[in-house]
């Protein structure tokens, strides 16, 4: 009997976090005071892309624990690191591997290319084949299309499946202050004092965040399964001064929908209409449930 199709899953969480330390999230600077990112009546404010950036650094982290094989392993291993188009350009020369594609470009099955996959992948893209001037760039590109990291938070070559909102908070801050240091010398700076503005600690600290992922038990849900359980072991580091203790967000609680499309369950859709239909589940049943293929 033949297995059935994988079915995408879509799911919302809403995670509630509370603030240890107090946070900065870098807004203007007059003089010697670093203020914090605020919206036009007074609160402040942590943009999506603080609280992407900083889940994206920690799956970067996570994702070379996976048992990981073929172009993901690839792709985790020569495009995930790279900071830069010229960084990833540089890991994938290495060791041969983008005269073994320019071989796959031409036709040749290899032991890392299929020359069809690689045919299909470029073209979803937008290469003309009959084009390809840049082969090492067409390599990035198409190792970034099997990131796993990538295809939860994006890359070169494709939208990320994760969304998350801003979240607002309330407007009481406080002024710590600092002196500059003399990295080299490891010494204080004479006569440069600073005060950077931040929230109160203890605040509490919403979080929404919604997406899909292609299956159950795939590589990206297995990603996003360590993820949060890693959030709720060791928390999250947001914003800046992280060095000097500030941004220590712990979960206190959290719950999640999810379901998979296209179930039939969901015949009439009114779940991928609204997902907070699907029933609720706590941070760890959610984590264990990404991980657990469906029964066929």
């Amino acid at each position: 009997m033949s297995r059935k199709k994988p079915r995408p899953v879509k799911f919302v969480g809403v995670m509630e976090l509370r603030a240890v330390t107090p946070i900065h999230i870098g807004g203007e600077r007059e003089a010697n005071v670093l203020y914090t990112l605020r919206l036009p009546d007074g609160r402040l404010l942590i943009p999506s892309s603080t609280w992407k950036g900083a889940l994206r650094a920690l799956a970067e982290k996570l994702a070379p624990k996976l048992q990981l094989s073929g172009l993901e392993k690839l792709a985790v291993e020569r495009v995930t690191p790279a900071q830069s188009p010229e960084e990833a350009r540089r890991m994938v020369r290495e060791e041969g591997l983008l005269d073994e594609f320019k071989d796959a470009l031409g036709g040749k099955q290899t032991a890392n290319f299929d020359p069809a996959d690689v045919k299909e992948k470029l073209i979803s893209v937008g290469y003309d084949l009959k084009r390809v001037e840049d082969e090492e760039w067409a390599l990035v590109t198409y190792l970034s299309l099997y990131c796993p990291v990538g295809k939860l938070f994006g890359n070169w070559a494709r939208a990320g499946s994760l969304r998350l909102l801003d979240t607002v908070l309330p407007a009481s801050t406080q002024r710590r202050p600092g002196v500059g240091i003399n990295r080299k010398a490891g010494t204080v700076q004479e006569r440069v004092l600073y005060f950077v503005e931040t929230s109160e600690a203890g605040l509490s600290v919403p979080l929404v965040l919604a997406g899909e992922v292609e299956a159950r038990g795939s590589t990206p849900a297995r990603l996003l399964s360590s993820l949060l359980r890693a959030v709720e072991a060791v928390g999250l580091n947001v914003g800046g001064r992280k060095s000097a203790g500030l941004g220590l967000l712990l979960v206190e609680k959290a719950r999640f929908h999810a379901f998979e499309i296209g179930a039939a369950s969901d015949a009439c859709g009114e779940l991928l209409a609204n997902p907070f239909k699907a029933p609720p589940m706590s941070l760890q049943e959610f984590a264990e449930w990404l991980v657990t293929r469906r029964s066929e």
